[in-house]
């Protein structure tokens, strides 16, 4: 399931769950770097397991609060 797939859905807390290379691909950043910044926690994750997942609606709530405000 692609990016945009899970994207469209509404559904339980596991089909908004991304790995972070899906992460990576909705933010526009590079995979390390997805995992750069969870590690100094600048970017809300998930420990499921060992392995480090991005729920989607944080990740959206992240866009929102760091996005800068055009100038008119």
């Amino acid at each position: 399931m692609t990016v945009e797939d899970r994207l469209r859905l509404n559904g339980d807390v596991g089909e908004r769950l991304l790995n972070a290379r899906e992460a990576a691909r909705y933010l526009g950043l590079e995979a390390d770097t997805v995992y750069k910044k969870a590690r100094f926690r600048e970017l809300p994750s998930v420990k499921v397991g060992r392995a480090l997942r991005f729920d989607l609606n944080a990740l959206e709530r992240y866009v929102e609060e760091h996005t800068i405000e055009a100038i008119d």
